[in-house]
C-alpha cells in the first residue's frame, strides 16, 4: 500500500521561510516562484504553518498600514494562524491522506519530533487516481 513517502514533495523542492521573515520577503518569494504557498518553519526547522497567497491578500487588505512599501516592517508570524493544518508522518497510509486531502489542499509531512520533511498535495493524490483510471481505460481498449 502506498503512503506519504510515495506522494512526498521533499522540503528541498519547496519554498519556505522562518516565522520572523518579513511580509515583503514572503510576497517576493511567492512572486518569484510557481507556488501558491510558503511553508513557515521555526529556527529548529519545525513546521509552524503555511502562508498562502490568500493570507497575503487578506493581510494587505485588512492590516492597517500594510503595503508593499511597509511590508518589511511586518512579520510573517503576524499574518497567519499557526497550527491550523493537520500533519502526517512519512508512513501515513494513502487512505488517510485522501481523507485529509478532502479537507486541506496541502498536507505537511513531519518526522517524529515534528521536523518538517515535505508536503503531499491534493493535486498529487488526484493525479495518481487519474493515471490509474487512464491505465484501466487503456487496458479495456
Amino acid at each position: 500500500m502506498r503512503n506519504a513517502a510515495f506522494f512526498l514533495t521533499p522540503k528541498s523542492e519547496l519554498v519556505f521561510l522562518k516565522r520572523d521573515a518579513t511580509v515583503r520577503q514572503g510576497t517576493e518569494k511567492l512572486e518569484n516562484h510557481p507556488f501558491l504557498e510558503i511553508i513557515v518553519i521555526d529556527d529548529e526547522g519545525k513546521l509552524t504553518g503555511i502562508l498562502s497567497t490568500k493570507d497575503l491578500l487578506i493581510a494587505y487588505r485588512h492590516i492597517e498600514g500594510l503595503s508593499f512599501e511597509t511590508a518589511h516592517q511586518f512579520k510573517i508570524k503576524d499574518i497567519f494562524k499557526e497550527g491550523n493544518l493537520r500533519t502526517v508522518y512519512i508512513d501515513t497510509p494513502e487512505d488517510d491522506l485522501v481523507a485529509i486531502g478532502a479537507k486541506q489542499n496541502i498536507i505537511p509531512v513531519v518526522d517524529s519530533v515534528n521536523t518538517f520533511m515535505g508536503i503531499v498535495r491534493r493535486a498529487d493524490l488526484l493525479q495518481q487516481y487519474y493515471q490509474e483510471m487512464r491505465q484501466l481505460k487503456d487496458g479495456r481498449d
